[in-house]
């Protein structure tokens, strides 16, 4: 299932990464994904609680665009899951994946794996009267029912 949906994108990450598309030769989702994917390895660094979602700074209107992106499942998933983790919207999550990660990742020729994971287990445990979620992306081997 492909799911669309909407990224508010200041015009200088915007121009980053239509820049980044044309000197890599992917186009600009291609490169939105590979950032995303690449918040995957430092997203435990950054986990927040008790706090409420931070969205970009300010700006002028004329400074923003929105853009369409279509995510598979497993990618809308986990955009959601990093926003409810991080305590970010999904488009502040891509600013600061811009700035963070790609010249970086321009540098290594993105170099990063071609697909996000491509399984998603979400298991409620209820444990007396608490409730547990585990969300694995991929599945772990032996899975940890």
């Amino acid at each position: 299932m492909l799911i669309e949906t909407t990224l508010h994108v200041n015009k200088t990450i915007l121009d980053k990464l239509d820049q980044s598309a044309s000197m890599t030769g992917r186009n600009r989702t291609s490169i939105i994904k590979l950032l995303i994917q690449r918040i995957m390895k430092d997203n435990h660094k950054m986990i927040k609680m008790n706090s409420r979602v931070k969205y970009q700074e300010r700006d002028l209107k004329d400074n923003w665009k929105r853009i369409n992106i279509i995510f598979n499942e497993y990618e809308y998933e986990y955009c959601q899951d990093l926003r409810k983790f991080l305590k970010m919207s999904v488009s502040f999550i891509l600013a600061f994946a811009v700035i963070r990660y790609l010249d970086e990742m321009i540098k290594k020729n993105i170099n990063t794996d071609k697909y996000f994971y491509t399984s998603y287990i979400f298991i409620k445990k209820t444990y007396d009267e608490s409730i547990c979620w585990q969300i694995y992306w991929n599945i772990p081997r032996p899975l940890p029912l």
